[in-house]
């Protein structure tokens, strides 16, 4: 670790300690990757000197994309499923290894993953929601490249079955009927029947047709218990739950995320214990440096994780209940504070209206 005047920054440059501006507000947290806006924001704040890793810098990619752009092309990718047009596999490959490639450079990527989604979008962020987070399982799973890689393609496309759903049902506003609910869970024999068809890994296929199973037997379309159901979909079932728990859906609104947590934990005998261990410790639903609304009306950022209760972190409040700028440190800890739980994640914009 060496110490930098901030003039002295280049592109590719890894943060070791948290970047703070003069009034203890978070700009970066450590592991953040330095590009050129981060170090006009940086000047701009008036910062001088920044600690950074003594490693070799992160080489620049070319082209790279956004998780929102990421979406728009996957979307592209159901158009063509829809039309009955054969997807071309290489356009699929890519988006799997960009959101790899984004996973591998920062496990924290899940900020997005609380953001409101309309029902017409929610197919296509879900599937790459779920992919992601899939992905993070499998690296504390220690799984090679290749495996991440098959693993995230069967995970991008385990709702594919979805588009041989009547539109009426997937985004009906109110409770589905027993028919109704027995003609949305046919997606995942539908998902398989599409996939079988490409030239893709057998388990991905199996993954579409397996990711409702339930280890007690009381998932869908065959009832498999235990070691019947296969990895990846024992995977991907922990990641598809806790996605759509967090989205608003035309029936009810999103959970907050300790919410979704606590249904998935109070599921005993559903999940793999193993996966869901990894899931619960080591996902950061909210990283370091998030800026959240508390149920208190305070507003803080996030300045540490406590491993094993991930929707739980030390928040550092900025804003009181009236949204005036707090004047001195104040930490609470929601581990402790159990009354106390995180609404919402605010987004860039939400921040700079507040502070304005």
């Amino acid at each position: 670790m060496k110490k930098l005047p901030v003039g002295q920054l280049e592109s590719g440059m890894i943060i070791a300690k948290a970047v703070c501006t003069k009034d203890n507000f978070m700009l970066f947290t450590p592991g953040t990757v330095i590009e050129a806006r981060h170090i006009k924001q940086m000047l701009d704040a008036g910062i001088e000197f920044v600690e950074v890793k003594d490693v070799e810098k992160v080489p620049a990619v070319s082209g790279e994309l956004t998780v929102k752009e990421i979406t728009r092309k996957f979307r592209r990718v159901f158009k063509d499923i829809t039309l009955t047009n054969p997807f071309e596999k290489e356009k699929i490959n890519q988006t799997v290894n960009e959101l790899l490639r984004q996973v591998l450079r920062d496990r924290c990527v899940m900020v997005h993953l609380t953001e409101v989604r309309d029902s017409d979008s929610y197919i296509f962020t879900h599937s790459v929601n779920v992919c992601m987070l899939s992905l993070i399982i499998g690296l504390y799973l220690k799984m090679k490249k290749e495996q991440l890689k098959h693993l995230g393609l069967a995970a991008l496309l385990h709702d594919v079955g979805r588009t041989r759903i009547p539109k009426n049902i997937l985004y009906k506003k109110s409770a589905l009927a027993v028919g109704e609910f027995d003609e949305v869970k046919k997606h995942t024999v539908h998902g398989y029947e599409i996939l079988k068809n490409y030239n893709l890994p057998d388990l991905v296929a199996r993954t579409a047709l397996q990711h409702h199973e339930r280890l007690d037997g009381t998932g869908y379309p065959k009832g498999l218990r235990g070691e019947n159901i296969e990895l990846w979909p024992r995977i991907v079932a922990v990641a598809d739950v806790f996605d759509a728990l967090m989205a608003d859906r035309p029936f009810r609104k999103a959970f907050y995320p300790h919410e979704a947590v606590e249904i998935i934990v109070q599921s005993p005998g559903q999940f793999d214990a193993d996966i869901l261990k990894i899931f619960l410790q080591n996902v950061a639903i909210y990283p370091l440096g998030t800026v959240v609304s508390l149920s208190s009306g305070e507003v803080g950022v996030v300045v540490d994780i406590n491993r094993g209760q991930q929707t739980r972190p030390v928040v550092r409040i900025m804003f009181d209940r009236d949204v005036q700028k707090v004047h001195f440190i104040k930490e609470v800890d929601l581990s402790k504070s159990r009354d106390i739980f995180i609404t919402r994640i605010l987004k860039e914009e939400q921040v700079e209206n507040i502070i304005g």
